[in-house]
């Protein structure tokens, strides 16, 4: 259902729109609706003023600034008291009679005592010399000077926007707001401007608030003499107080560099085809034209299956029932069910744990690699059947070519789970060359669908929605990679050396600012290294094989210490080799990559990570040493064994090559204590969390609960961090990682970058424009991995990617629907979905 709200626009403010914290930073706009008068106060030929009540109806025939709007109007009446600066304000007054009770010397209406207790001068009526005599600032006359309620009668200029409290009255303004009409500009260099009216946040009416036009809020038109416009002079800003700063015949509003959310915006939107089910208490946002039919003959349940066959991709949706209460759980009940119909699929991604809009918790785009079968609409009916209880049955029709053993069918889902015992799963089975093809639709299609936004429950209702900004720079993101050097790990560290040119492109394509650093799982008398925090220290110190981090081999004859590894590059310290550090050069990296395989480490391939980012702080620009102060951080583990630090603290032990048929899953153990695991994890978690690090791990490692015979160990602890960072998984038992690490580049990309929306949107509605400034051309935004934009739900960010990035002082704005009961209440970052890395603002979560 979609809800039209009438009274969300109005003509001057705009939709919704939202302080973003954009890869593309400092330019993100929040302008809000404003209050409304209590106009029921008032009688037939008054209005209501915010300053001064209800006054006359009449415009103030001296503020003629343009401004036709009936919303924009000026009621402000001048005061009849002439509030002079200049005037003498001095009385003689003898020592004696100074602070006497029954005199007013100054005749400013305060008695010299209340003058005394109140700090100012009985015998000079107008104090601070304001031309506010100090009697009318103490309003209420108690001799106490009433902060936020009354202006200072010891200081001139009791809000410091320039203007005396004198001159705030004569012009109407609030002496305590700096910004009486909240457009960004202070009252007093409004005035100043000799044209700009305080009292409004639009001087011009051309729909743009003039602290947008107006950009460093000085009041002046660039640094044009007398504001007369040239491009040179504006530098960049248009005149608040012309409608059409450069007489080109077009208003500044339709202007390309002012586009911003409106109602014609969100009015043209296009909404969503929904696929509803109140009996499973499900719907699903389709793109319009998709085929869909309810699933039939269930043994068990409710359910919808769907076919795109231009987009090559066939899926379903539908509620079932389950005894299983954790979403990871069921995300494995799925896989096991999968597996149990087509021997040898595997686990390729398990995907990212995270809590839908409507406060469920999940499990999203989980992805299966599908063995045995090649038809996509048999593959989606047999799925779908299998989590019935055996059959299922609909009326769709239309054919998918089959796929090819070189090419296997791949099931993307998302598991949802619904109170004790009911639980949702939206999925869809594609091609895999077609998944990949960023040239095609299908990847992003199928991950609207199984990532967790396009899913609502049945009452739930759609609104519209507009964020904008402004590009200001270009996004950026360091990476960590954290490399296992075991000798096992020969063949993944060749994939990720020969992977790194592909994992530069994606990055590129999408404008992001990258950097690459690499080092080793090498931890090694981490006490006695100077260039660690004690806090550091403290979480990996100690000494001995048995305990955080070793200082001595064991079993010697005598108590030397001896390295335990002869890597420089130990305790987190970034590989350097020909300079490369944090480096953009990607041969740079592939060389420290195979520098560092050709040195046996230990595993302490997650938390090495906090000694690694220890020496990376403070953040600093412009030092390969450090992060900087704007970028995302991305941490990859790259390992096929147990975390060491997580191993020595769970008590795990090795098991030697699982390829010579050894291997060990601890979470097969039935004594595998997940609450001790978790606590385990914790400090690592909390670490990554903190306000200055903000870091995402990333694992590509043996995951848990799946077979795997190329690994030594699953690495359970790794896994767990990763969704709790907001991160995701692979396989490094998968035959190519390739997969794997594109979902790495773009998942950082989204992370890094983008516009982040407000409310959970209805993917298919999403709309994107962009204002490109240097064309003068608003234009609509394609979708396209490609070349265009993209959406992340993970992130709840739209993307720009391909060879024409955004450009700076470029707008966008993004109308869409939403889910109604997506915007998170807050009152805390604790309180917001970590996954998404929103924070708390204005008690909403962003």
């Amino acid at each position: 259902m979609i809800a039209h709200n009438k009274f969300r626009f109005r003509p001057m403010l705009v939709a919704i729109i939202v302080t973003l914290f954009c890869g593309y930073t400092a330019g993100c706009s929040d302008d809000s609706t404003g209050k409304d008068g209590d106009n029921n106060r008032c009688g037939p030929d008054e209005v209501f003023n915010p300053l001064q009540g209800c006054v006359s109806s009449r415009v103030d025939p001296r503020d003629d600034a343009g401004v036709d709007d009936t919303q924009n109007a000026d009621v402000f009446v001048p005061p009849d008291v002439v509030y002079d600066p200049d005037a003498n304000t001095e009385v003689d007054v003898s020592d004696d009679e100074r602070c006497s009770p029954e005199l007013d010397s100054d005749g400013d209406g305060l008695s010299n005592e209340c003058e005394c207790r109140l700090g100012t001068d009985p015998g000079n009526s107008d104090t601070d010399g304001d031309g506010v005599p100090d009697g009318v600032e103490d309003a209420n006359q108690n001799c106490v000077y009433d902060v936020g309620v009354e202006s200072n009668p010891r200081e001139a200029d009791t809000d410091h926007d320039g203007l005396d409290d004198g001159q705030e009255r004569m012009n109407g303004t609030d002496f305590l707001n700096p910004d009486t009409d909240g457009d960004g500009v202070y009252d007093g260099a409004e005035v100043a401007s000799g044209c700009m009216n305080p009292r409004v946040a639009d001087t011009d009416g051309d729909g743009i608030p003039d602290g947008v036009e107006d950009a460093n809020k000085d009041g002046m038109l660039g640094v044009c003499v007398d504001r007369v416009y040239s491009a040179e002079c504006a530098q960049g800003e248009s005149d608040p107080c012309s409608a059409d700063t450069d007489g080109d015949g077009v208003p500044d509003g339709e202007e390309a560099a002012y586009l911003d959310c409106s109602a014609a915006q969100t009015d043209a939107l296009v909404a969503p085809q929904l696929v509803v089910n109140s009996t499973g208490n499900y719907q699903l946002a389709l793109p319009l034209g998709v085929a869909v039919a309810q699933a039939t003959a269930l043994t068990t349940g409710s359910a919808h299956a769907f076919n795109d066959v231009p987009n090559k991709y066939a899926g379903f949706v539908g509620s079932w029932t389950t005894s299983t209460s954790v979403e990871t759980a069921l995300r494995d009940e799925v896989f096991n069910k999968i597996r149990g119909m087509y021997p040898g699929s595997t686990l390729r991604d398990e995907g990212q744990r995270t809590t839908t809009h409507d406060n469920h918790p999940a499990v999203v785009q989980a992805q299966v690699e599908l063995h045995g079968i090649t038809d996509l609409s048999q593959a989606r009916d047999e799925i779908m059947a299998k989590l019935a209880g055996g059959v299922a049955s609909h009326s769709l029709s239309g054919t998918f070519p089959a796929a090819t053993t070189p090419n296997p069918l791949i099931f993307t889902f998302e598991v949802i789970r619904r109170g004790v015992s009911a639980y949702v799963v939206s999925g869809a089975v594609a091609r895999q060359s077609e998944l990949v093809d960023n040239a095609m639709s299908t990847g992003f299609l199928i991950s609207d669908i199984t990532g967790g936004s396009a899913v609502a429950e049945a009452g739930e209702t759609l609104v519209e929605q507009c964020v904008s900004y402004k590009v200001s720079s270009r996004p950026q993101v360091d990476f960590i990679w954290i490399i296992d050097s075991s000798g096992s790990m020969s063949d993944e560290i060749r994939q990720v050396r020969q992977f790194a040119d592909s994992f530069v492109a994606i990055l590129q394509a999408s404008d992001v600012d990258w950097r690459l650093a690499v080092t080793s799982g090498t931890c090694d008398a981490i006490a006695d290294d100077p260039a660690v925090s004690p806090d550091a220290k403290a979480f990996l110190g100690g000494s001995g094989m048995g305990q955080g981090c070793p200082s001595e081999m064991p079993d010697l004859p005598f108590p030397m210490p001896v390295p335990i590894s002869f890597t420089p590059y130990k305790n987190g310290k970034l590989c350097d080799l020909n300079g490369a550090n944090f480096t953009r050069d990607p041969q740079k990296f592939k060389d420290c990559v195979d520098n560092i395989a050709n040195d046996e480490s230990l595993e302490f391939t997650m938390s090495i990570a906090v000694p690694t980012i220890d020496r990376a702080l403070p953040r600093m620009d412009d030092n390969p040493l450090k992060l900087r102060p704007d970028a995302a951080v991305v941490v990859i583990s790259v390992t096929d064994e147990f975390d060491e630090y997580v191993q020595n603290q769970m008590g795990w032990t090795d098991t030697g090559n699982g390829g010579s048929g050894g291997g060990n899953d601890p979470t097969l153990d039935p004594n595998f204590d997940s609450a001790q695991l978790d606590l385990v994890l914790a400090p690592i978690v909390g670490y990554l969390d903190r306000p200055n690090v903000d870091a995402t791990l990333f694992g590509i490692h043996w995951i848990a609960g799946e077979a795997c015979s190329s690994a030594s160990e699953a690495a359970a602890g790794i896994g767990r961090v990763a969704e709790a960072t907001g991160g995701s998984s692979g396989s490094v038992c998968a035959a190519n990682l390739d997969g794997t690490l594109t979902d790495i580049a773009n998942a950082a990309v989204g992370l890094s970058s983008g516009i982040r929306l407000r409310g959970t949107p209805a993917p298919p509605s999403i709309a994107p424009k962009i204002g490109e400034v240097n064309s003068g051309q608003i234009i609509e935004a394609t979708r396209s991995r490609a070349d265009g934009w993209d959406y992340d739900s993970l992130v709840n960010r739209v993307l720009f990617d391909g060879p024409t990035p955004l450009r700076d002082q470029d707008r966008v704005v993004v109308p869409y629907l939403r889910w109604d009961g997506s915007l998170d209440e807050c009152r805390s970052d604790a309180d917001c979905p970590r996954g998404m890395k929103l924070t708390c603002i204005d008690n909403m979560c962003r």
